[in-house]
């Protein structure tokens, strides 16, 4: 077995000023769980066009992930935007399971029917994607290859910033099995949505809502 040690100069610069390093930074603070570490370092590269800069901005959610190119390419140093592009990467992974892949669209749809104020902001995130990513004229028929799960998935990863069994934004027990292998739900730092400081608005708590049916809390 062959041990490398670093100097602490030598860490810090690599945590810091290097888009591995910002990937791990990331991981740790947000609680990604052994397993998704492990595949992330494993089977993709990551690339950060500006790492001083951590404000969002740009196209397509401020980064890019495509299918079997293993290269997640992020704009920013936007926490959000790495958690939803590791999640893409992620859910590629989980979806080759055909059981799995229409579960979670099953229950995103379960999710976006509810109405429970214990979950209020989860749910219209839930409608929203079913909104705009389902492509379901009649959710009593779902042709699945036609729902953008990818979506489904990445998009609800960075709404809950990896806490998603507690806290505003958490999801219900039927959606943890999704999730669990991706993040601990051990998070060093306290999320976005809870300091108001969420660079996408809808991640603050001002999700979209379908104008077929009001939420009240």
């Amino acid at each position: 077995m062959i041990i490398v040690l670093m100097s602490p100069g030598v860490v810090y610069f690599f945590i810091n000023y290097t888009s591995y390093g910002f990937r791990e930074k990331v991981m740790y603070q947000y609680g990604f769980a052994a397993e998704a570490r492990g595949y992330l370092r494993s089977e993709t590269t990551i690339d950060v066009m500006n790492l001083s800069e951590k404000k969002p901005f740009g196209f397509t959610h401020s980064g890019y992930w495509k299918p079997g190119s293993k290269n997640i390419k992020l704009n920013t140093a936007s926490d959000e935007v790495a958690i939803h592009e590791f999640a893409h990467a992620w859910w590629e992974k989980l979806r080759k399971d055909e059981l799995t892949r229409e579960g979670l669209i099953n229950d995103m749809i379960s999710l976006s029917q509810m109405d429970n104020k214990k979950y209020f902001q989860t749910i219209k995130r839930a409608r929203w994607l079913v909104d705009k990513y389902c492509f379901c004229p009649d959710l009593d028929v779902i042709n699945y290859d036609r729902v953008d799960d990818q979506h489904f998935y990445a998009y609800m990863a960075d709404f809950t910033m990896g806490r998603f069994k507690d806290g505003s934004h958490k999801l219900p027990f039927f959606m943890w099995k999704y999730f669990e292998g991706l993040f601990s739900n051990n998070l060093k730092v306290a999320p976005c949505y809870e300091t108001k400081s969420c660079g996408f608005p809808d991640n603050n708590g001002y999700s979209y809502v379908p104008n077929h049916k009001k939420l009240d809390r």
